[in-house]
């Protein structure tokens, strides 16, 4: 079996293809994933999980990643459904 890493899809921000291995993509699809989520399936990602105690159960993407970036994949989210909301 053989693999192509020349694998291409359109990013929805610019219309065009873009390799599906960049990080260009993995940004996007992260966002997109995000959008798809619930509001309290959204907290839980970026701020984790407590027990009832008050003890980390999940960590989440501040506590692992940092706030930066969480500010940056609210950043995409925002800019992912501007792109959206433009006319085709």
């Amino acid at each position: 079996m053989t693999y192509s890493r020349d694998t291409k899809a359109i990013s929805e921000f610019t219309g065009e293809p873009v390799s599906t291995w960049s990080e260009e993509w993995r940004i996007e699809t992260e966002a997109r994933t995000v959008l798809k989520m619930s509001k309290e399936q959204r907290d839980v990602f970026f701020n984790g999980r407590k027990d009832e105690n008050g003890r980390s159960i999940d960590r989440g993407v501040i506590g692992i990643r940092g706030l930066k970036a969480a500010e940056e994949i609210k950043a995409t989210m925002e800019r992912l459904q501007e792109a959206r909301s433009r006319p085709k």
